[in-house]
C-alpha cells in the first residue's frame, strides 16, 4: 500500500497547493523519464530484494529503465530568446541604495540583446524590485527600446490599492501585465485567514499579502502563444494543461539560497516539461537560466 500511495497518492496530497512530493523526478537526473506506471514496476522490484525471488527484483527493476530509451528533440524554438541570469543576494534586492544599479544593468541587458539580434529578452522575477506602474519614465524607456525587441520582465504592480507580483511584457510601445495566479504559502499570502492579519503583524511587519490574478495568464508574441509562470507557478500541475506549447517563466531563487531549492525546483519544471510535452524559458536570480524541454521516448 506504500508503495501506491507513493505513486499515486502523492499525486493528490497538496498541502496549500504544495505539489513537491514526486519521487520519480529522481530519473530525470540519468535523462529518463518514467510514466507512473513504470515507476510502480520499478518499485515493485524492490520488494522482492530480500526473497528467494531475489532475481526477479533485477527484473522489475531494470526493466522499465530499459523501455524508457530516450532521445533528445532539436530545440524547436519559433523565436530567438535571451535568458538573462543575475545573481543579487536577497539582502541587496530589494536595498533602495543598490536599486538604482539593479535597474541600470537591466538596461545594460536589454541594449546588448538588441545588439545580438534577439526576438525576445526575459529578465527574472523582480527584475525591477519596484511599483513599476508607479515610474512612467521607467516604463516610457522601456516601451522605446520594445521597437527593438520585446521586452518581458518581473516587477511589482499596484492597481486598486492591491499589490501584485507581475509580469511586465513590452512590445511595440504597448505593455501587458500579467499578474501571479499562484502565491507562494506563507511567502507571499498566508494560507490561515483567521490567524492571518496576527502573522502577518508578527513576521512581515504587518504587510498585507499579495493579490492574485483569477486565472494563469497566456499572451502572444508574433502570434505565437506562451503560459506565463512566475516562480512558484513553473512547479503547478494544471499550469502544463493550459494548451500552449511554450511557457516563459521567471523567479528569484536569491530568497532560497543557499540550499536545494532552485535545483529541486528545476526538475520538477523538467518533471512537468516531460509529462504534458512543453518547453520552458526560464530565466533566474540566484541561478542560472536554462530551457526546460521533453525527453521523447523512442517510438513517440
Amino acid at each position: 500500500m506504500l508503495i501506491f500511495f507513493i505513486v499515486f497518492g502523492l499525486e493528490y496530497f497538496k498541502p496549500f497547493t504544495f505539489d513537491w512530493l514526486k519521487f520519480d523526478i529522481l530519473f530525470l537526473s540519468f535523462n529518463h523519464f518514467l510514466t507512473k506506471w513504470e515507476f510502480l514496476i520499478f518499485l515493485i522490484g524492490f520488494l522482492f530484494i530480500n526473497t528467494r525471488f531475489f532475481y526477479l527484483s533485477f527484473f522489475f527493476i531494470t526493466i522499465p529503465i530499459l523501455f524508457s530509451n530516450p532521445t533528445f528533440p532539436k530545440n524547436n524554438i519559433p523565436l530567438k530568446i535571451k535568458l538573462i541570469s543575475t545573481n543579487i543576494p536577497q539582502d541587496k534586492k530589494w536595498d533602495k541604495n543598490y536599486i538604482p544599479i539593479e535597474i541600470k544593468e537591466n538596461f545594460e541587458y536589454i541594449k546588448k540583446a538588441i545588439k545580438q539580434k534577439y526576438d525576445i529578452i526575459v529578465l527574472p522575477e523582480s527584475a525591477f524590485p519596484l511599483f513599476l506602474n508607479h515610474y512612467p519614465d521607467l516604463m516610457e524607456k522601456l516601451k522605446l527600446l520594445s521597437k527593438k525587441i520585446t521586452i518581458i520582465t518581473g516587477a511589482l504592480h499596484e492597481k486598486g490599492n492591491r499589490f501584485y507580483n507581475s509580469s511586465y511584457i513590452f512590445e511595440n510601445e504597448k505593455v501587458t501585465i500579467l499578474d501571479k495566479h499562484i502565491l507562494v504559502p506563507f511567502g507571499e499570502y498566508i494560507p490561515f485567514p483567521i490567524f492571518q492579519k496576527e502573522i502577518n503583524n508578527l513576521f512581515f511587519d504587518g504587510a498585507s499579502d499579495y493579490a492574485t490574478s483569477p486565472n494563469f495568464n497566456t499572451f502572444k508574441i508574433k502570434n505565437i502563444p506562451f503560459i506565463n509562470a512566475i516562480c512558484y507557478e513553473a512547479t503547478i500541475k494544471e499550469l502544463y494543461k493550459l494548451p500552449p506549447k511554450y511557457i516563459i517563466a521567471q523567479s528569484n531563487m536569491a530568497w532560497f539560497m543557499p540550499s536545494i531549492a532552485p535545483v529541486l525546483q528545476k526538475m520538477l519544471i523538467e518533471y512537468y516539461a516531460n509529462k504534458y510535452q512543453k518547453i520552458v524559458f526560464h530565466s533566474l536570480n540566484g541561478y542560472k537560466s536554462y530551457i526546460a524541454k521533453p525527453i521523447i521516448k523512442r517510438g513517440k
